[in-house]
């Protein structure tokens, strides 16, 4: 069973920000967020993934080189990976989460 992406407003604007400035990044993490993650069994098990334990809810981190996606994974009847953050890895990834 695959995963359903929704992607957060905040990421979505930092993904079109990057589409501008940096073409090939935002392409590599656009099929990875569309792609790779919809597609896979359980995502959460890639070597790219890691649990955030310090969050009472349900969230993992994907590293695609110096970025992150950070999501939360909702497992029901419906499995929803929803996208809340894409950032920089030298950036403040968790603040506001």
């Amino acid at each position: 069973m695959s995963y359903k992406i929704e992607i957060d407003r905040e990421a979505d604007k930092f993904m079109a920000k990057l589409a501008k400035s940096q073409p090939k990044i935002h392409a590599k993490i656009d099929i990875f967020i569309n792609e790779v993650l919809p597609n896979e069994e359980n995502p959460c098990e890639l070597k790219n993934a890691k649990h955030l334990t310090a969050f009472k809810d349900n969230k993992w981190r994907w590293r695609l080189g110096n970025y992150r996606v950070i999501a939360n994974v909702i497992n029901g009847s419906v499995k929803v990976l929803k996208i809340i953050r894409v950032a920089k890895r030298d950036e403040n990834t968790y603040k506001g989460l």
